[in-house]
């Protein structure tokens, strides 16, 4: 009965995207059954091909031994710092003790290293433009869309965009949403290796189910962004997929330095963020909680108890076991109100916990993405500053593109409850 509820979650899914659609007989329905397609065609091939799934494993082992690596430096740092283990006994942070802002930190900085090396080389550019013609060659979208949608899988939101900053300026609006909606729906490979680590310390093998995420989320995007906006103007790039973005490093020494600088201020970002947001959640939830013992000394109102029943109907009908359908809802909803991070805390500390595999692999899938409210912000404000001509456009269509990463992010999840 789950796997059907998965198929109740993919066409309740692109009835909500129909349903806010701005011009519903425009839509593409080759691009649209060609997008799903490719999307089943990834999860089959990584949860029911032996190899493939062998090779997901592998790398997914490879992104945890990379906080192995960052901890070597952030070993030297912070070295001599004392940390409380479970078991009350005290050790070293050098010596495999944990906080999460140090090794967060380390883990952001060592992989935005890493991708400037491989963008200084011009080995990222190659890889991003390769996936986006084969997908442009499928789907039949423009290069520009193709590109930043691909390119969302490896960088950051805006850093996306900057693949195609020579043509953001003549995109058409049904392109800009695409590209939006992309970022919203994918995550950057620097936040991806942190939430494969997160997991690996709850004990969580959760990093097929993130990289499956990240490879389905850009023909998901697209699909759900072109049935909400469908292309009705002429594209500068249709049919061709062009990457004209060269390193502006000196040399791979100067990669070096940028990339950890970039990657000390998103984890700086990402750590202001969390305190900001849970420190705010509590006060919340202390003035729920009072509200709700009003009505009933024994009723603990909370936003996670709001979330649980807003957000439990798309739980259900994306295949989640019925033991699981309250908390997943309740991840749900802390992603796109708060943010993926308080999502995936929550999940793994097991503030939320998620009882059955195939829960963890539905909700891993459903909130691995930059979709909710503060990324949106970003998003303009980033976009804006490469072309601020489209400032206007970028603005009306933030809402909408927040719609669309969110239900491309769903779609992942409903097919994955389907097949697995």
């Amino acid at each position: 009965m789950e796997r059907f509820q998965g198929i109740i979650g993919i066409l309740l899914i692109l009835g909500i995207a129909f349903l806010f659609s701005n011009n519903k007989r425009k839509i593409n329905y080759r691009l649209v059954l060609s997008g799903i397609s490719l999307q089943v065609l990834i999860g089959i091939l990584v949860f029911k091909v032996p190899p493939i799934t062998w090779f997901f494993q592998r790398v997914g082992d490879a992104m945890g031994k990379l906080e192995g690596f960052a901890r070597k430096g952030a070993a030297f740092v912070y070295g001599g710092i004392g940390i409380t283990q479970h078991d009350g006994s005290v050790k070293d942070y050098a010596g495999g003790g944990f906080v999460f802002a140090f090794n967060v930190t380390a883990t952001i900085i060592l992989v935005c290293v890493l991708v400037a090396v491989l963008y200084h080389y011009g080995i990222m550019q190659r890889v991003v433009a390769v996936i986006a013609r084969a997908m442009n060659f499928v789907m039949r979208v423009s290069g520009a869309e193709a590109l930043s949608n691909v390119a969302s899988a490896f960088v950051g939101q805006v850093e996306a965009q900057v693949m195609i900053r020579p043509y953001l300026s003549s995109m058409t609006r049904s392109e800009i949403l695409a590209s939006m909606s992309g970022s919203l729906a994918c995550i950057a490979g620097g936040i991806l290796v942190v939430y494969v680590n997160m997991g690996l310390q709850a004990g969580l093998h959760i990093a097929p189910f993130l990289i499956t995420a990240s490879l389905m989320a850009a023909p998901g995007a697209l699909v759900i962004s072109k049935i909400v906006f469908p292309e009705t103007e002429e594209s500068v790039t249709m049919g061709r997929v062009k990457m004209e973005v060269k390193s502006n490093y000196t040399n791979v020494i100067d990669a070096i330095s940028h990339g950890a600088g970039d990657g000390f201020k998103i984890a700086m970002n990402v750590i202001a963020m969390l305190i900001g947001f849970i420190a705010f959640i509590a006060l919340v939830d202390w003035i729920l909680i009072h509200i709700g013992h009003l009505f009933n000394p024994a009723f603990n109102l909370s936003l996670d108890w709001i979330f649980g029943k807003v957000f439990m109907p798309m739980a259900w009908a994306m295949g989640v076991p019925e033991s699981d359908v309250q908390n997943v809802a309740t991840l749900l909803g802390q992603k796109l109100t708060i943010n993926e991070f308080v999502a995936f805390k929550s999940m793994t500390d097991k503030t939320v916990p998620i009882l059955t595999s195939k829960g963890i692999a539905i909700v891993t899938i459903a909130i691995a993405g930059f979709a909710n409210f503060s990324s949106v912000g970003m998003q303009i404000g980033g976009i804006g500053e490469l072309a601020p001509d489209r400032r206007s456009d970028l603005a009306k269509l933030g809402l909408k593109a927040l719609l669309c990463g969110t239900l491309a992010s769903y779609m992942s999840a409903a097919i994955a409850g389907i097949l697995i």
